[in-house]
């Protein structure tokens, strides 16, 4: 039996050098029929997997200009880039600094997880695929039954799970700005219309070679009657024999 809920973290600083009080502050939604399995964990020794609620991260900008410097895309087909733009003033304080300041930025895991599952043709450069182990833990799998076949250990699955929405939460804020105006392309039917194109491209070829062949395969109708090759005439024409 495992509880799933959302909670504020508050550290307590209570406790000895051996053990330490946490206090999470839950609200009164969140537990609603959950009361009775929390109770059920009292004085036992239980596992806490502490995943965040948002994701943080930094885009350097040109105070100069007030503009970004680099800029995380989401196109209108679904593709993602990474845009570095030119810096056009560099100008240098006392100390050495470029005068570029690095704004945080902050986007909901539940963003992160809809561009995700969403995002059908991207691929993760990592060891999972983050939008297959999202949608069968939406349809009841157990992280432990999904890490089983990544051939990896349960902790081992949710860290890669927290890169992976690490890693796309820029691009899931720049999404959902616009997110109607994006078509995601599924990855296999893209495969299956470029092996299909391919497959199209090959066939004219294939006929061109074939038809010499198929000109030379005579019937034996269309020999001319009275004819007939003897063995002798064999025999002449075959320099081995």
């Amino acid at each position: 039996m495992t509880l799933e809920f959302n909670a504020t973290l508050r550290d307590k600083g209570l406790g000895n050098d051996d053990k330490k009080k946490i206090l999470l502050e839950v609200p009164v939604s969140e537990l609603k029929g959950k009361v009775e399995e929390l109770t059920s964990f009292a004085n036992k020794t239980v596992t806490i997997q502490v995943v965040p609620q948002h994701y943080t991260y930094s885009i350097p900008f040109d105070k100069s200009t007030n503009a970004p410097t680099q800029e995380y895309v989401v196109n209108n087909d679904g593709t993602i880039d990474f845009v570095q733009k030119e810096q056009t003033q560099l100008e240098v304080d006392e100390q050495g600094n470029i005068d570029i300041e690095n704004r945080p930025f902050e986007v909901t895991k539940e963003i992160v997880d809809e561009f995700i599952r969403a995002a059908r043709s991207l691929e993760f450069p990592g060891a999972i695929n983050p939008r297959d182990v999202l949608c069968r833990s939406e349809d009841g799998e157990s992280f432990e039954e999904i890490a089983s076949d990544y051939d990896m250990a349960e902790l081992t699955l949710i860290n890669e799970l927290e890169s992976a929405r690490e890693y796309y939460a820029p691009y899931a804020a720049a999404w959902d700005k616009k997110r109607n105006e994006v078509i995601f392309q599924d990855k296999q039917a893209e495969n299956a219309d470029s092996e299909s194109s391919e497959s199209d491209s090959k066939e004219p070829e294939e006929e061109t070679i074939n038809q010499p062949e198929e000109t030379q395969n005579v019937s034996e109708d269309e020999i001319e009657p009275g004819y007939e090759q003897s063995k002798d005439e064999d025999s002449e024409d075959d320099p081995y024999k």
